[in-house]
């Protein structure tokens, strides 16, 4: 549907249909890259109209939308999640907004956490609140962004709140906008949270393949890592290459990446993942785009759909675990622009698995440019990863419900 009027219009009426809703508290709102700048507005006003017009609007633009029945790739598409509160004890705090990001992103996130701190009662300087338990949802402008910086930046603002989310995604040129205080803007993030009344609970599923087994870091010089134990750094990915069922470094046909984590932290999913080069004035180490320290560790990985696929099941099951059998009444899922038909072939087969596994969902979410969620004890930006963010409680008189439809 190309008209963006029409389209937020029907998705948000389908939404509240779906939530037995005539208005919502707040409505997500996601609209394909193939949308204009008049039509995110036109979409934007639409939903609020047809939500009550007193609806708190949060959403960005993406190259994809997903919902419980599909994926929907490079169309001008919408999706659309309402969430309505009962009582005080549910209610949602009001979403944040934060802007510029790009001339400081460390001291913009560590705005945005202190705000996200305040809003949960736990004071922009210092007190708890009822931080644990809580998820802030943090949708970006990824356009020039250090989102690595950003994301320290809201953990340093607001220590011991899980954080989740995205980075927007638009067209060719790049151009991605977020959604808020009913405008489509850029350079900017928009946020909401997800009070720990509502149960939310997280997890990440990678879309990459070891090639080796953890390895510690033990000298390094900012971004570049000299050794890896106690070794030239290009000599240890060497031998990792030469180990049975893998493949040289010059045969191989997909990037090598690196799977960067911690030694005390080794959970499935405490990694993330980042390119890397060996650089021409000394082919003996390898340079990742961020800062690294001795006592990391470095697993060598490779983007692979049948890992991809096993891992999400996996981190389904993990979910499941988190809930203790509950269903949950909504989900948003962020998948990496690198996942979809460009790792699997085909689309929908991550939404597929969400379905199998949890059934009728309410679930709406993009194809993101990178991903937040918690990795090592901390929030982390990711990439070639899918990040589901579960919440309420299904069959029971639900704090908050929704519903996504693509129109």
């Amino acid at each position: 549907m190309n008209d963006g009027a029409s389209a937020g219009r029907t998705a948000t009426r389908l939404a509240l249909d779906a939530a037995k809703a005539d208005a919502a508290d707040l409505v997500v709102v996601f609209a394909g890259a193939k949308h204009d700048a008049d039509d995110y507005s036109a979409v934007l006003e639409a939903a609020r109209d047809t939500a009550g017009g007193a609806a708190e609007m949060v959403g960005c633009s993406t190259t994809g939308i997903i919902t419980a029945a599909a994926e929907i790739e490079n169309a001008s598409a919408v999706g659309v999640l309402v969430l309505v509160g009962t009582s005080e004890q549910d209610a949602l705090p009001p979403p944040l907004f934060q802007s510029p990001l790009r001339a400081d992103p460390r001291e913009a996130g560590l705005r945005l956490g202190q705000a996200a701190r305040a809003r949960l009662g736990g004071g922009a300087a210092g007190g708890d609140g009822d931080v644990a338990g809580a998820v802030l949802v943090v949708l970006a402008d990824p356009q020039q962004l250090d989102a690595s910086a950003f994301v320290n930046g809201i953990a340093e603002g607001a220590p011991g709140l899980t954080v989740v989310g995205a980075g927007a995604s638009g067209r060719k040129d790049g151009e991605a906008r977020v959604f808020a205080r009913g405008r489509a803007v850029s350079d900017a993030a928009v946020a909401f949270l997800l009070p720990r009344a509502l149960a939310p609970t997280a997890a990440t599923s990678h879309g990459c393949q070891g090639v080796s087994e953890p390895l510690t870091i033990t000298a390094v010089e900012h971004n570049v890592i000299l050794e890896i134990d106690g070794r030239p750094a290009v000599e240890v990915l060497r031998d990792a290459l030469d180990l049975p069922g893998n493949r040289p470094l010059e045969k191989l046909s997909v990037p090598l990446l690196a799977g960067l984590g911690d030694r005390m932290s080794d959970g499935r999913s405490d990694y993330v993942v980042r390119p890397f080069v060996v650089p021409e004035d000394d082919p003996r180490c390898l340079a990742v785009p961020e800062p690294v320290h001795v006592g990391q560790t470095i697993r060598f990985t490779l983007r692979d759909a049948i890992s991809a696929r096993e891992d999400m099941k996996a981190m389904l099951e993990e979910q499941a675990e988190l809930r203790a059998g509950a269903a949950p009444a909504f989900g948003l899922y962020f998948n990496c622009a690198g996942r979809g038909s460009a790792l699997y072939g085909k689309s929908g087969l991550d939404p597929e698995l969400i379905r199998r596994r949890f059934g009728d969902l309410s679930l709406v979410g993009i194809e993101s440019t990178f991903e937040i969620s918690p990795a090592c004890g901390r929030p982390q930006v990711h990439m070639l990863t899918g990040v589901l963010l579960l919440a309420g409680e299904a069959g029971l008189p639900a704090p908050v419900t929704g519903a996504p439809l693509p129109a």
